[in-house]
């Protein structure tokens, strides 16, 4: 299987500068650059130019990004998993299965904007790499879940199922129409069952999808903290222009940080939160949002659907 799958549905070839930039290395940028003036004015927003590829999920690569991105999802609680083996397992298993993406913009050898990753639970629920998370996972659940028969089969034995754990990994700023294709790439990698030589592919028939994420809460009272993190209602977002208006204050809820998993949501058969474990209690003194884990839960047909529903918002 060739590493660059090269996809041809790359539509967005200009976003806009502010959910573009970043640290990373990107190849064939260009910039209309502009002053303060030319913002006041009524232009606020640069373009650049951003090819984006699609690429196998690359063990001698991919670790340091991925460990990078687990940390983040994980949050406060990053100092209770290794996420070493765990990295190392996601991208073994993205060899195994032959399935999983990264999204980069400088060749092969650049760090990953974002990832959709899958590992197997059944056949790694007693892997040192995986075991930790998942207990950390299991212990977030109470004792009558949905999840739990999944992810903790002693809870029902006669359960029958092959559940998998979809890893979607990113960057805050990647471009969102683009994370449609990692998904209805995952899920078309999983439906293959013979390789390009050939041969006969073992897939297994996964019969649950658990995606693991992250969201956070607000109050309706926050502003100018640089929170545009989710979408209102027709695809629009709340924002702050140069020298205009004060920030309205942002909509009160609990929120996804990944936009796309509001589409999940919608269709899942199960959503479960839980607070961080190691998060520093808050106070009136307390900075920036509320976090927190989440866990959905979804049927092969409806994450189809909602990948559909994903794509097609972001025509």
């Amino acid at each position: 299987m060739p590493s660059n799958k090269n996809t041809t549905d790359r539509k967005l070839e200009a976003v806009p500068a502010a959910a573009a930039s970043s640290n990373n290395k990107r190849k064939n940028v260009t910039r209309d650059d502009e002053d303060d003036s030319a913002s006041d004015s009524g232009s606020d927003v640069s373009m650049i130019n951003v090819d984006f590829d699609f690429y196998n999920l690359n063990p001698d690569v991919d670790q340091i990004a991925i460990k990078r991105l687990l940390r983040q999802t994980l949050s406060h609680d990053d100092e209770l998993i290794d996420v070493h083996p765990l990295a190392d397992l996601i991208l073994s298993e993205g060899v195994r299965l032959g399935a999983g993406s990264s999204i980069k913009t400088d060749g092969e050898e650049s760090d990953p904007w974002g990832l959709v990753a899958v590992v197997d639970i059944a056949q790694n629920r007693d892997n040192p790499a995986f075991k930790p998370f998942l207990t950390y996972l299991n212990s977030s659940l109470p004792s009558i879940s949905p999840l739990k028969m999944l992810l903790d089969p002693s809870s029902s034995p006669a359960h029958a199922s092959r559940p998998a754990l979809i890893f979607s990994l990113r960057m805050l700023n990647l471009p969102l129409p683009l994370v449609p294709h990692l998904y209805r790439i995952l899920l078309s990698e999983l439906d293959t069952t013979v390789d390009a030589g050939g041969a006969k592919r073992d897939v297994p028939s996964f019969t649950d999808w658990i995606i693991w994420g992250r969201g956070y809460r607000l109050e309706g009272n926050e502003e100018g903290m640089g929170l545009d993190l989710h979408e209102v209602e027709g695809g629009s977002k709340k924002s702050k222009k140069k020298g205009g208006n004060a920030a309205l204050p942002l909509a009160a809820g609990t929120f996804p940080y990944h936009p796309e998993e509001e589409f999940l949501d919608r269709v899942a058969t199960h959503v479960h939160t839980y607070p961080f474990k190691t998060a520093p209690k808050r106070d009136e003194e307390s900075f920036g949002v509320e976090q927190f884990g989440r866990l959905s839960l979804l049927t092969r047909a409806k994450l189809a659907k909602a990948v559909e529903d994903m794509q097609a918002a972001c025509q």
